[in-house]
């Protein structure tokens, strides 16, 4: 397989993402427990059993983990003058979906509302991971210990969110469009790319590339125009189409950032947020290595 060099006007934007994801970690990692008052000792308060803060920060920590380690490979903080970084097409659209999906979930839960529907959002994906944590089980006791869980967490529920209003997991394809629209709302992503059909496409391209599907490998590739073997004639050889590489990293890493800082609003730290990002960006100025040509 021949390998293309990338210019630097295309590597930009996903350097740019990585960038960010190190900087919303910094973010994420000074936000502390929810203050009084907060949106989240609210929403806490509707089922302190499992807080929703707790769980929103999860989400968010494991779409940060996924981003990382996108931004170690693109953009090492330290690397050998002669090292040689290879981009293929299937790890970054794994990575970026996951991303998507994990936090996609935090911004559906945090986009209620209000206290009791955020609450409801999020004892439904409580229940929703039991259910996923009682198939994964091996042994009926384990399961019947997770089903006299399941009958606990509605038992605690209050009066305001019912069992029959807690409703299915919508599924992380409509979580992903309702994450894609909201931060689109906000104007931190283009519109386009958040339209749901888009949004749609890109989900499933990014799931077919993580399962091996042969669809996203010919939709998300081209033919390597300089591989002509003989007079009109082309090697099979595809290369990843970099604007598909761009389009989904764009969409995780706007959803991430609106994410960590809609958490942060929601703790109660708003007033902070100013000095926190000051902070986390010279943190991050601080590692970045320099180009000598910039």
């Amino acid at each position: 397989m021949k390998k293309v060099p990338l210019a630097r006007e295309i590597m930009e934007p996903w350097v740019a993402v990585a960038q960010s994801s190190r900087l919303v970690n910094d973010v994420l990692s000074q936000i502390g427990e929810p203050l009084p008052g907060s949106n989240f000792e609210w929403v806490n308060a509707h089922y302190p059993f499992e807080r929703s803060s707790d769980w929103c920060r999860e989400f968010l920590a494991a779409a940060l983990e996924h981003m990382q380690l996108w931004a170690d490979h693109v953009a090492p903080l330290r690397f050998h003058e002669e090292a040689e970084v290879i981009h293929t097409f299937r790890p970054v659209q794994t990575l970026s979906r996951a991303a998507i999906e994990a936090a996609s979930q935090a911004v559906w839960v945090m986009d209620g509302g209000t206290a009791s529907e955020c609450a409801r959002r999020h004892v439904c994906l409580v229940l929703d991971d039991l259910d996923q944590q009682r198939k994964a089980a091996q042994s009926e006791e384990r399961k019947n210990h997770l089903k006299a869980a399941r009958q606990l967490l509605l038992e605690r529920l209050q009066s305001d969110i019912s069992e029959k209003d807690i409703g299915q997991f919508p599924g992380y394809m409509n979580i992903v469009k309702e994450a894609a629209a909201t931060v689109a709302a906000k104007g931190t992503v283009d519109a386009d790319l958040a339209h749901p059909e888009v949004v749609e496409r890109l989900w499933r391209a990014s799931a077919g590339s993580a399962h091996g599907k042969r669809w996203p490998s010919l939709e998300l590739q081209f033919v390597n125009p300089e591989e002509e073997i003989s007079p009109g004639q082309f090697a099979t050889d595809r290369i990843p189409d970099p604007a598909a590489i761009t389009h989904i990293l764009n969409l995780a890493g706007s959803i991430l950032s609106y994410g960590v800082l809609r958490f942060a609003d929601y703790s109660g730290y708003t007033p902070q947020l100013g000095k926190i990002l000051a902070t986390a960006g010279e943190n991050l100025g601080a590692i970045i290595p320099r180009r000598a040509d910039a």
